[in-house]
């Protein structure tokens, strides 16, 4: 068992070893992307053990064609760290001199250091890139214990320091330090754990890769798939210790594909409640959106791990990873589905996606996903269902109107669509100074035309693509088929 020391410097030492391993290796060129650029230069002092660091920023006067023939003709060894090199990696002779370098022709071991770096494929056959992890959770409490000798005082009555750690996990060590001294300046304990959360929503929403999402679903606000309702309760009792000792592999996610509006993504915000974990969603779009795919999605697989563990709702996963042969986007969909198979820390994948076409094979793999479920259009039980909890939500009474009835007929209507006919039918009531009743819920529904009619053909294909490659979210549509055959 290691000491409580070296558990506390557990992201530090990784990166220091993973550093000087890098050096013996034979890289003279390496490369270290983080937002944390004061630790990283810490930790770059500590790796190199003794020897001269020299660093060149772009405030420093020095141009950095300068500052890399300084440093290849340098005749004692040291090691040349590069602040704000990504507008220079453009220039072909600084790409030209740097691959120098990398390949050994110069007299450098010089790093490049920035919080978003886009280098060029023929400087990265040659370079090393170094991993900086967020501080790990031993770290963050280290810090939380440094706040409170610093900020002296007593603590709020009821301050959990676990409940403090576990919220500020995926903060840089800047970011929990301010969180921990904010929180400090609170007289109430749940209001300090709240101004924790809240610096840590700020700081991920600065990576706009993702976002911490509120919205608390009970399963018992999910209408049907009682298939994967089941199957999301069995998985609660496969974490902990004693599942560990049985010999259970922790939960890894599920893949949710099926008609649009049917309760994917209700289905995954409800699996964070039941699985008892925060939920925080993978914006794709986000990561495409930014200069570099590839360091937006290693920054944003980084801050997932340190918060671990959690959900992570990735929806219409299709959009971002499928059906595309730009380099960017392969690379980014290899990246990730390495992450999803080799990923060691407790994250939950709820993954959603309307077309399966655009899904690549590899993504449904085992081992990447614990079940592929199929999300068809809710079956007349299941309609009911929703529509009652539809009209709960809207404070009424479901059994003063005739849902069974209402239900039957509207089999091609969507959970969503279901949701929009009770709002129309309660629009129609109000405008006319009265309660809702069975006619109103009958003309609204009258009044919408399905997706599943309107794109008919579509909607059939995928429902008898889901027949027989992937698990049925409902075992009602199930023996309603089995009926119908």
């Amino acid at each position: 068992m290691k000491k409580p020391r070296e558990q506390a410097n557990g992201a530090a030492h990784a990166f220091v070893h993973d550093f000087q391993r890098a050096v013996q290796a034979g890289f003279t060129l390496l490369a270290v992307v983080t937002a944390e650029e004061a630790r990283a230069r810490e930790l770059i002092v500590r790796a190199c053990k003794g020897l001269p660091v020299v660093y060149w920023t772009a405030a420093c006067g020095v141009s950095i064609h300068d500052a890399l023939e300084k440093a290849s003709a340098a005749e004692l060894k040291q090691v040349d760290v590069l602040v704000d090199i990504q507008p220079h990696l453009a220039d072909p002779s600084v790409q030209r001199t740097l691959r120098e370098i990398g390949l050994g022709a110069r007299r450098a071991i010089v790093v490049l250091l920035g919080s978003a770096l886009d280098v060029p494929a023929d400087l990265e056959r040659e370079m090393a890139i170094i991993d900086l992890p967020l501080p790990n959770r031993a770290e963050i409490g280290e810090l939380l214990d440094a706040t409170a000798r610093v900020q002296k005082g007593a603590e709020p009555a009821g301050w959990d320091r676990d409940a403090f750690v576990r919220a500020a996990s995926g903060l840089t060590t800047c970011e929990a330090a301010r969180a921990f001294r904010l929180a400090r300046a609170e007289t109430d304990a749940g209001q300090a754990l709240r101004r924790v959360i809240a610096e840590k929503r700020r700081g991920l929403g600065r990576t706009a890769t993702l976002e911490l999402v509120d919205d608390d679903v009970p399963l018992d606000d999910v209408g049907g798939l009682d298939v994967i309702k089941s199957w999301l309760m069995s998985r609660v009792q496969a974490y902990g210790a004693e599942a560990r000792a049985f010999g259970l592999p922790e939960p890894r996610g599920m893949l949710l594909c099926g008609v649009q509006g049917c309760g994917k993504s209700h289905v995954s915000k409800a699996a964070a409640s039941v699985l008892g974990l925060p939920l925080v969603r993978l914006d794709f779009a986000a990561v495409f959106a930014s200069p570099s795919p590839e360091n937006a999605l290693r920054e944003c697989l980084r801050a997932v791990t340190a918060i671990a563990p959690l959900v992570l709702w990735v929806d219409e996963i299709e959009k971002g990873l499928g059906g595309g042969s730009d380099g960017r986007q392969v690379r980014v969909f290899g990246s990730f589905l390495t992450w999803l198979q080799e990923r060691t820390a407790p994250v939950f994948v709820a993954a959603t996606a309307n077309d399966v076409t655009q899904l690549p094979p590899e993504l449904a793999r085992r081992g990447r996903f614990d079940e592929v479920f199929f999300v068809d259009l809710p079956s007349a039980t299941e309609r009911e269902e929703i529509l009652a909890l539809t009209l709960r939500r809207r404070g009424r009474d479901p059994g003063a109107l005739s849902l069974a009835a209402i239900a039957k007929p509207l089999d091609h209507f969507s959970g969503a669509e279901l949701e929009q006919l009770v709002a129309n039918g309660l629009y129609r009531a109000f405008g006319q100074k009265r309660d809702v009743t069975d006619e109103d819920l009958r003309i609204a529904a009258r009044e919408i035309v399905p997706l599943a009619t309107l794109y008919e053909e579509k909607v059939q294909a995928l429902r008898q693509w889901g027949k027989t490659r992937a698990r049925r979210a409902s075992a009602d549509r199930r023996m309603l088929e089995l009926f119908d055959d």
